[in-house]
């Protein structure tokens, strides 16, 4: 296979809006391995060329975008040291300062939204060769957002003219960022709720995830949104993001809306506003309100709870304006 691809060889679902769009905007074919991923991708991602194979089968070109680390790639498929590979981010957060997520990107090539990435990644003292690509997930919801808005009708059922909250927690990854355990509120009638579920706190809470949409079945104003990858058209949707670590929270940022962090224990200690400076892992949390678990009610009672300025200053350190088209000049041929 001679043309550049992406790469899901696996069950990554979470992979899929990040790759998914690249691949169509650069013309690029999407591999994946896996029939639930394919199936997705199609169905979401209108432009985009998918090559469904057997991961056993598969032989893959000599340059590929993938989210995975060579590394991993390497021990799944033979080593070849011709094979150029694009390391693509799945999100912008601000994990990583306890993993060391980085490392292994040492001289390898990374695509990159903007200064805030560059600048997270020479912090970890790492260099690989960067390439700055912009918010390209912006750029292609916009050009297919009719599509979107088409699908969002179909797929989300919540009464009209209401305040709708987007809940869409990370999940309880090595650093232990999750905090969909720890949301519990009553709704108030006048509000929508979605509760947009991590793939993998999905796969690995299936049926406990299953007993808690059943114990709101009867709340029409509550909707579990569980197999929806893009995220752009779900935020447009939205009129306030309730959050934790999750990268969604910069994504969410150029709508200027307000935002709320739960906060959870860390080190014994409560996260604070005094800290947000010192803790590097806290810094998206200047752009909303931070909230206790006991204190989760009160979010759906406020709303002038706005940090336009600083969202705007966030976003435009975080994000490039889209630059995807200058990336078929450096690749190896």
């Amino acid at each position: 296979m001679k043309t550049p691809a992406g790469l899901i060889f696996d069950d990554s679902r979470h992979y899929i809006d990040h790759l998914a769009p690249f691949c169509a905007l650069q013309g690029w074919p999407l591999i994946v391995c896996e029939e639930s991923v394919a199936d997705l991708a199609r169905r979401y991602y209108p432009d985009l060329e998918i090559i469904e194979i057997n991961r056993w089968d598969l032989n893959l070109p000599s340059v590929i975008v993938a989210c995975s680390p060579r590394g991993l790639i390497e021990s799944a498929f033979p080593a070849d040291p011709s094979r150029q590979i694009l390391w693509l981010p799945h999100g912008n957060s601000d994990k990583g300062w306890k993993t060391f997520i980085f490392e292994p990107l040492q001289g390898e090539t990374a695509l990159v939204y903007g200064q805030k990435m560059i600048d997270f990644i020479k912090q970890n003292k790492v260099s690989p060769q960067i390439i700055r690509i912009g918010n390209f997930r912006l750029h292609y919801w916009l050009r297919h957002r009719l599509f979107y808005e088409t699908l969002l009708e179909q797929e989300i059922s919540l009464p009209k003219g209401r305040t709708t909250y987007l809940y869409a927690p990370t999940w309880n990854d090595a650093e232990g960022n999750g905090s969909f355990w720890e949301m519990s509120a009553a709704l108030p009638e006048d509000c929508n709720l979605i509760v947009k579920i991590h793939p993998n706190t999905q796969a690995k809470f299936a049926p406990e995830i299953e007993r808690l949409i059943g114990q709101y079945a009867k709340k029409t104003n509550i909707f579990f949104l569980l197999e929806f990858p893009p995220i752009y058209p779900l935020l447009n949707l939205c009129d306030v993001y309730i959050g934790d670590m999750s990268s969604i929270g910069y994504d969410f940022l150029y709508w200027k809306r307000p935002m709320y962090f739960l906060v959870y224990r860390r080190d014994g200690e409560s996260i604070n506003q005094e800290n947000q400076g010192a803790d590097r892992s806290q810094f998206l949390y200047r752009c909303g309100i931070e909230i206790a678990p006991e204190q989760i009610g009160s979010i759906f009672q406020r709303r002038n709870d706005e940090r336009k300025e600083i969202q705007a200053q966030v976003y435009a350190y975080t994000f490039d304006d889209c630059t995807i088209e200058a990336i078929a000049s450096i690749i190896h041929r």
